[in-house]
């Protein structure tokens, strides 16, 4: 890792897959190519357009809880866990 560079923002992985018993997913935010200096981004949930042919999309307020927030990182820092709380219907 190149450590005189800023460095580029992205996800470990793009698809997650949670189970009703869960609280929550936690999204976790790399930071590639560089970790010289402080760093933010904006990360935000954003729903899928409806497929009539998948049943496996998650839907806002259905299945997770909208998020909008800024993280930043710290000189040095590589990794940011972004929790997505999940709605269980089984909480009274």
């Amino acid at each position: 890792m190149d450590e005189d560079f800023p460095g580029k923002l992205g996800f470990e992985l793009t698809d997650i897959t949670a189970s009703r018993n869960q609280d929550k997913v936690d999204i976790i935010v790399k930071r590639f190519e560089g970790t010289d200096g402080k760093i933010s981004c904006m990360v935000r949930t954003e729903p899928l357009v409806p497929d009539k042919s998948s049943t496996l999309n998650a839907i806002e307020f259905e299945d997770y809880l909208p998020k909008h927030e800024k993280i930043e990182f710290n000189s040095g820092e590589s990794e940011k866990i972004v929790p997505i709380y999940l709605v269980n219907e089984n909480v009274p």
